[in-house]
């Protein structure tokens, strides 16, 4: 008889991500729900779902484009001193914020 796997229960932000370990800027200033699991059929059993935020739950956590910068850049700089990003990846996040949507008002 194989035993069952208890029931692992994560703590969540308002957005439905789990909260804890290395706080990378993509997680840590959120614009997606992303699960790292999931029930699904095929591939989402193994890697989870990855779910946009709605346009205005953005708005309203990034109401223009300098305030979603400036929260990136304070997370990517608290894990550059913790020394969990070289400073090669560091830019990466930050240009890869610069180049998003995140924030502009078209």
């Amino acid at each position: 008889m194989l035993a069952s796997t208890p029931e692992v229960l994560f703590e969540r932000d308002a957005h439905g991500n789990i909260l804890g370990g290395i706080r990378l800027a993509e997680h840590a200033v959120p614009t997606a729900t992303n699960t790292g699991m999931n029930s699904g059929g095929g591939f989402c059993r193994l890697y989870g779902s990855h779910e946009p935020l709605a346009e205005s739950v953005l708005e309203a956590l990034y109401p223009d484009r300098d305030s979603y910068l400036r929260f990136v850049r304070q997370a990517v700089e608290q894990n550059l001193r913790d020394g969990y990003l070289l400073e090669a990846d560091a830019m990466q996040t930050l240009r890869a914020a610069r180049d998003s949507g995140i924030g502009r008002r078209d």
